[in-house]
């Protein structure tokens, strides 16, 4: 294949006439390089004199001439069509440009990187297009390449372009490319397993899947270890689940976060809550009051408004706010110089009403979908709302 700039010698055609040029300089070395006395003309030896003759022959420009007629030969041979099977191997603009906007994504086979851009043109893609793309990903899938067979399971499980819903499919496709151990395959049979999709929930095969993808390693979106460390706080494994948690950046793994690590300002532990509960996860309500608690007294009664909190969210629709919030203030212990009873208890029940609305805001304008299963890794942001419309259909 032809390399360099069009219209000069490339360095591989370049090579013999350099060779060539090289042998000449080696035949005339003792001439150029021997040291001549003034006036005196070294003696002609059998060896200079047939470099001499060479070179008065002619048959170095010949040499020349039949190496560039080569590399012209060579570089009319490169046709319309060859250049356009090379140019197909190369990645296109659109493809530079998915990689800059989503991320390198995470594959374990050779045409893992192609797969990956056919599943991001799919939702962009409409009618023929799309048809033609999805076409190529099942021929991938059949061939068993992972990437497609993960995408394969992704679409059954969820029932996408016309295709019927069939979890026993998805687990199917998912497990032939975990065996690869495909990390986003591990992730979506963890996820099945723990969350109970077309199975019983089981826990523990949950656990055994999830570390077997937090085993390959990190991925930028946090779904892995969001996944793994609140697997392992809802078992009670404190230790793991603030381990896993550390460097994650999930909603799901604020929960064991904000639950445990006391060394954390309880502004922020409250604020990582409020976060996870936007998951859909509701572990943060109980949190909520039991954080506030520990905490003491404070002058915004925060242990009542979050009691009253979680309470209306175990029981909506029949919960006696004001009677509530006095019960609380009475029992609670007063910040020295605190304000006027009937003005404590307003402001609790006028927060505990806000609140209530805010957080079931932040469950409905929630957009990272922990729960979902993934096309492939890293899922960012991007890429879920790449794929929400597409899913959300569905559901």
């Amino acid at each position: 294949m032809r390399t360099g700039i069009p219209g000069q010698l490339t360095t591989s055609s370049a090579a013999p006439i350099a060779g060539a040029a090289f042998a000449a300089l080696l035949l005339l070395g003792p001439v150029a390089c021997a040291r001549q006395q003034p006036g005196a003309m070294p003696p002609a030896t059998p060896e200079m004199q047939w470099g001499r003759d060479l070179l008065g022959s002619g048959r170095m420009e010949q040499m020349a001439g039949a190496l560039a007629h080569a590399h012209k030969a060579a570089q009319e041979s490169v046709d319309a069509p060859t250049i356009a099977r090379i140019r197909s191997t190369l990645p296109s603009l659109e493809q530079f440009g998915n990689a800059l906007k989503y991320g390198n994504a995470v594959v374990v086979s050779s045409r893992g990187p192609e797969v990956v851009i056919l599943i991001r043109a799919v939702p962009m893609r409409q009618g023929k297009d799309r048809s033609d793309v999805l076409a190529k990903l099942l021929d991938f899938s059949r061939q068993g390449v992972p990437e497609a067979q993960n995408f394969s399971g992704f679409i059954c499980e969820y029932g996408l372009f016309g295709t019927p819903r069939d979890l026993k499919r998805a687990r199917d496709y998912y497990t032939a490319a975990a065996a690869h151990r495909y990390q986003p395959a591990l992730l979506n049979l963890a996820n099945m397993a723990y969350f109970g999709k077309g199975q019983p929930s089981d826990p523990g095969a949950a656990r055994e899947l999830i570390h077997q993808a937090i085993g390959i390693g990190p991925e930028a979106s946090s779904r892995v270890c969001g996944l793994a460390s609140f697997i392992e706080y809802r078992r009670g494994d404190e230790q793991s689940a603030l381990r896993l948690a550390r460097f994650c950046y999930s909603g799901l793994a604020h929960v064991p976060k904000a639950a445990y690590d006391t060394e954390l300002p309880l502004a922020q532990r409250i604020k990582m809550l409020r976060d996870s509960i936007g998951t859909g996860a509701p572990d943060g309500y109980r949190w909520l009051e039991t954080i506030t608690r520990r905490a003491g007294p404070d002058p915004d009664y925060l242990y009542c408004k979050y009691r009253l909190v979680n309470q209306m969210r175990e029981k909506p629709g029949r919960v006696d706010i004001e009677a509530l919030a006095k019960a609380c203030y009475a029992n609670s212990t007063r910040m020295p110089g605190g304000g006027p009873a009937d003005a404590a208890i307003k402001s609790i029940v006028s927060f505990v009403m806000a609140e209530q609305r805010a957080l079931e805001r932040l469950r409905q304008a929630n957009h990272s979908h922990p729960s979902w299963s993934v096309p492939y890794l890293p899922f960012g942001q991007g890429d879920v709302d790449l794929f929400e419309t597409v899913v959300k259909d569905t559901r």
